[in-house]
């Protein structure tokens, strides 16, 4: 109902059904009674004229996609009895500037605040002991994060402006001016996807793990260093890290996973370890601005479309006695003027 811009909810109404009120793009103001205690999933989700909601105190929990794509929301009142912020609840709120999560909230679902760009703090309470997976992932405009120091799961130390699961040392979210402790062993999924605003990340030698989509959309990212330990580059680590001029990848990593590289144009060169065995599926694609690339003899599995889309690469050198990784390459033979060159591995020498 696009042009519907007002309503009023009697007092007799206890419960608001799901996507009751969904698309209802033209609503700016509702008010919902305190009799109201159950809120339906996607009950508002893209009601995009709506710029602020107070939940009433008998609500125990937001569910899933309760108010997702409410882009004109910029302020919204949760209440002390909410117990549970369910996947997806304020999912791309993007006018959303700040939000109070009560101390009784004990979890807090997968995407519940991602895409709301125009955050630019969190508080985490106490009583949450749950943070699902990307939760607060795509949030570009946040520059503080914090825990109660008296959170049982989680914390803040050192005033690392991040989110770190205490017993286990992951770091699963981050924001543009975070630092990174060195108790940190892994850094999770997600931890600072879209973080355009962040220009430099110092990665502690302990970590050994890299999530997937890690720093996917980090732009404003120049250069980074991969510490030893880690072995793996994951899933879209950093797909869009267009302003990436040089990564360290070290000798310890065996897999570079599927589109880890796409789009990162900036980058000009990179050094393929001996140590990697399998380059996966469009891990370099679009990387327009690589030039030339050295295939170490330790690779055995070349995906399709690793290199699609590198337009401006002149040298490729590819192990002697292993012509078939060019030709898992079909992307490369349009490139004119491409040298393709077969070394000699120092086994063969």
């Amino acid at each position: 109902c696009s042009g519907l811009t007002s309503i009023v909810i009697p007092d007799s109404v206890t419960s608001i059904g799901k996507g009751a009120f969904s698309h209802c793009s033209g609503l700016t103001s509702i008010v919902i009674p305190d009799s109201v205690t159950s809120i339906g999933e996607y009950a508002f989700s893209d009601c995009s004229g709506l710029t602020s909601i107070v939940i009433p105190d008998g609500v125990t929990s937001i569910e899933e996609n309760a108010f997702s794509y409410c882009s004109g929301l910029t302020s919204i009142v949760i209440p002390d009895g909410v117990t549970s912020i369910g996947e997806d609840a304020f999912y791309c709120c993007s006018g959303l500037t700040s939000i109070v999560i009560p101390d009784g909230v004990t979890s807090i679902g997968n995407h519940a605040f991602s895409g709301c760009s125009g955050l630019t703090s969190i508080v985490i309470p106490d009583s949450v002991t749950s943070i699902e997976e990307n939760a607060f992932s795509y949030c570009s405009g946040l520059t503080s994060i914090s825990v109660d120091v008296n959170n049982p799961k989680y914390d803040s130390r050192n005033n690392c402006n991040a989110i770190i699961e205490t017993e286990t040392n992951i770091l699963i979210a981050g924001c543009k001016n975070t630092i990174i402790p060195d108790s940190v062993t892994s850094i999770g999924n997600s931890a600072f996807s879209d973080c355009s605003g962040l220009t430099s990340i110092v990665i502690p030698d302990g970590v050994t793990s890299i999530g997937e989509r890690a720093f996917k959309g980090c732009s404003g990212l120049t250069s980074i260093v991969i510490p030893d330990g880690v072995t793996s580059i994951g899933k879209y680590d950093f797909l869009g890290c267009s302003g990436l001029t040089s990564i360290v990848i070290p000798d310890g990593v065996t897999s570079i996973g599927e589109c880890a590289f796409i789009h990162c144009s900036g980058l000009t060169s990179i050094v393929i370890p001996d140590s990697v065995t399998s380059i996966w599926e469009g891990a370099f694609l679009d990387c327009s601005g690589l030039t030339s690339i050295v295939i170490p003899d330790s690779v055995t599995s070349i995906g399709e479309g690793a290199f699609y889309g590198c337009s401006g690469l002149k040298e490729i050198r590819i192990p002697k006695g292993t012509r078939d990784k060019f030709c898992a390459m079909p992307e490369l033979k349009k490139y004119e003027n491409l040298l393709v060159e077969y070394t000699t591995p120092e086994s063969e020498e």
